[in-house]
């Protein structure tokens, strides 16, 4: 008996290990940038954000049905304006959050429901870039989110996409604010 539950055990492992990694995300700071303080903090909001798309990025979202470059752009500035971090109409007299997405991938449905995370995951990897009015550069960092889950509930364009929008976003504004965004 204890043979069986000791094989089910290893074999269960790697399932485990497979979900846990499922959803990633995270913020990554190129060492120069590593001891500066969040960039936008308190009184200072944001006059503007923008979101643009690298060559690699642009060429995958134009083959992409699910990936929307203004979707993800109203997320953020919503994330932000959540937090009062930026304003409701452009102030160039503020900083300038510049997003430069890097990379995007999206399953096709079916193989987001049919094949989960066998499939590979769902993906933005962007830059991000605050900038003072006079263009001197007060913040850099990378931001990541990633979907690997499928089946019927998680294998949904929309609730992929959702997840996908709304980590970026939130990642971006922990960073931004150096508080927590939930």
């Amino acid at each position: 008996m204890r043979m069986i539950f000791r094989k089910a055990m290893v074999a269960a492992l790697p399932a485990v290990l497979l979900l846990v990694s499922a959803c990633a995300s995270g913020v990554t700071r190129p060492s120069d940038m590593a001891s500066l303080q969040p960039a936008l903090i308190g009184a200072q909001q944001a006059g503007e954000v923008t979101i643009a798309l690298a060559p690699e990025a642009r060429s995958a979202a134009a083959s992409s049905t699910t990936f929307k470059q203004e979707a993800l752009l109203a997320v953020v500035r919503q994330a932000l304006e959540a937090k009062n971090e930026l304003t409701r109409d452009k102030d160039p007299s503020l900083p300038i959050v510049e997003i430069t997405v890097t990379s995007v991938r999206t399953r096709s449905t079916f193989n987001a429901i049919m094949f989960g995370f066998m499939a590979g995951d769902d993906h933005i990897n962007g830059d991000v870039v605050v900038r003072s009015p006079s263009g001197v550069v007060l913040q850099r960092f990378s931001v990541s989110a990633s979907y690997a889950l499928g089946g019927f509930g998680g294998g949904r364009n929309e609730a992929r996409m959702s997840w996908l929008y709304d980590t970026f976003a939130n990642h971006l504004v922990e960073e931004l604010t150096g508080t927590p965004s939930g």
